[in-house]
């Protein structure tokens, strides 16, 4: 491991467990085992360490999406189904890593760095999508217009249905939980007659309401062993 990487991971584990705004850069350099010139030879502040943090997820996230993409043998449905699967599976494996980011992004002026990360995750989740469905187009798998601005528009269901699930995780309104599934069910009949598909192809509410169960089971095992 590098010094490079040796700050990255002393800083996570620091602003995991003192907090962002508690962590010095003295305190990072004498975890990493780094002199004060190796640090700003890497970094020019804390700030652009979390930056680093924020952009290491973006880019797990991108090569997720883009390995699914590349190795993926069979039709652009079963991409498109797999994409939000391994997506979903993905987020459900990050549930111990929760207090740590919690404590990590809790500090004055969080918010241009959590908006930041929306932004950025939205960009790159929109690209995998366009391609998706510019290349299902191309092989007459899918039957539409105007591939760029559905990817956006599903893109940003999407985002909204994982606040809306996220409530989910914790409570159990049976109201909300119909409102939810009405949604699920609503963008999944729109994705499907917007590509030319069948209902039900792409199987959005199937997915979702597995992730959140996923999820709940998760949460349980992780107090269980606390």
């Amino acid at each position: 491991m590098g010094l490079k990487e040796k700050i990255l991971e002393a800083s996570y584990e620091l602003f995991a467990s003192k907090g962002y705004d508690k962590t010095t850069v003295s305190d990072i350099i004498k975890m990493a085992g780094s002199s004060r010139g190796g640090f700003y030879h890497h970094f020019n502040s804390k700030e652009e360490i979390l930056e680093a943090i924020t952009g290491e997820y973006l880019d797990k996230i991108s090569k997720l999406y883009n390995t699914i993409i590349e190795e993926h043998v069979g039709s652009y449905t079963e991409i498109f189904n797999k994409i939000l699967t391994i997506f979903y599976k993905y987020k459900v494996g990050q549930i111990k890593d929760w207090p740590k980011l919690q404590k990590i992004f809790s500090f004055k002026g969080n918010h241009a760095i959590i908006l930041k990360l929306a932004r950025d995750f939205e960009e790159i989740t929109k690209k995998v999508y366009t391609r998706i469905i510019k290349e299902g187009v191309e092989q007459g798998e899918f039957i539409l217009k105007y591939p760029e601005a559905l990817a956006g528009l599903w893109t940003r269901e999407i985002i909204q249905i994982n606040r809306i699930a996220r409530k989910e995780f914790f409570k159990n309104n049976e109201a909300k939980f119909k409102s939810l599934t009405n949604q699920l069910e609503f963008t999944e009949n729109m994705i499907n007659r917007e590509l030319g598909l069948e209902d039900n192809t792409i199987k959005l509410k199937l997915i979702i309401l597995a992730y959140i169960e996923e999820t709940k089971e998760q949460i349980a095992l992780e107090e269980d062993a606390k």
